[in-house]
């Protein structure tokens, strides 16, 4: 069963009358155990939706249904028992360390005056090992890497241990590694803490690969969702971005730029790495590769080749002579 449902909710900004809405009559559902990943260009409505699904905001019209009660009738207190938040923001708090950053999630459950049971820094330590921070804990956040930070934000959250964890583009500021470590973190917690995560990101190869189901919000406003593979094969993938230089590579499972074509080429290349290579400098120079093409080019190295036609060339540009 779903832990969180929305019911024709329409979502936007704006105060009293003056209100502009984004996304319409949404009917969502998360449902714990799953990763979900909410993908959208810049502007399109992630953050607004983020924001009305953890009850920061008030949806425009209809309603969120939240563990089988709609959420205008759960309390604040009640409410964080119920959603943890990792917002997109860079992480502050230098001054703490990494324990006590994670025992602030315990704020739900302790007493008016904070102080933690034996239990509460059960709870602490589990999720530092969850994350895998332990090792830091008496470390103070100023000192950790931004993948680091995410992690103990992350541990936080689970620190709440609450059913939902919703995250705002949580890898916006890591590299390469450390969006996957994240990503591969948030897959695991979902399947082995039974938790309904669903994240915001520009990631899109790593949430095509981790993520069970995809909400894309396409150029025109509209919410599609499924389970992943069912999402990409819909085409919604090609419906994100309103410019024909933009187009979806299901191969690469992301997004590549896409110059006029002023030629075609069927590749030759014993070596898939090779060929892949290749095949994307061509692209970078404006030709195509088109297995039914007659000209055929043969890949004897990265940047030596020879045409169908018994023409030789020492670099990627020099094959645009085939096409002048």
């Amino acid at each position: 069963m779903a832990i969180l449902k929305t019911h024709d909710l329409t979502v936007g900004f704006g105060r009293g009358n003056k209100k502009t809405s984004l996304l319409f009559r949404l009917n969502l559902k998360l449902e714990q155990g799953h990763l979900v990943a909410l993908i959208g260009r810049n502007g399109a409505g992630k953050s607004t939706l983020i924001k009305a699904l953890t009850c920061d905001t008030v949806p425009i019209e209809g309603y969120i249904e939240i563990d089988g009660k709609r959420s205008v009738d759960i309390t604040k207190r009640q409410l964080s028992k119920l959603i943890a938040l990792v917002a997109t923001e860079r992480i502050m708090g230098g001054a703490f360390t990494i324990r006590e950053l994670v025992a602030l999630g315990r704020q739900p459950h302790t007493g008016f005056l904070g102080r933690l049971s034996s239990h509460d820094d059960e709870v602490v330590e589990r999720c530092l090992e969850a994350v895998g921070i332990a090792h830091k804990a008496e470390q103070h956040v100023a000192s950790l890497s931004d993948g680091e930070r995410q992690k103990a934000m992350i541990a936080k959250a689970l620190a709440q241990e609450t059913p939902i964890i919703v995250l705002d583009e949580p890898t916006a500021f890591l590299d390469v590694a450390s969006r996957i470590e994240t990503m591969l973190l948030l897959h695991k917690l979902a399947r082995e803490q039974n938790k309904a995560v669903m994240l915001s990101s520009h990631d899109i190869s790593q949430s095509l690969l981790l993520a069970d189901e995809l909400w894309v919000i396409t150029n025109e406003n509209e919410v599609i969702t499924g389970t992943t593979e069912r999402v990409v094969m819909s085409g919604a993938m090609d419906k994100v971005f309103d410019d024909s230089a933009i187009l979806f590579n299901g191969d690469l499972c992301d997004y590549e730029a896409r110059l006029p074509v002023v030629g075609k080429v069927c590749l030759d290349c014993d070596n898939p790495t090779m060929g892949r290579c290749v095949e994307n400098a061509l692209l970078r120079n404006g030709i195509e590769v088109d297995k039914e093409c007659e000209t055929v080019l043969h890949v004897d190295d990265v940047d030596h080749f020879t045409a169908s036609n018994g023409e030789i060339f020492t670099s990627v540009r020099d094959v645009l002579r085939l096409f002048q």
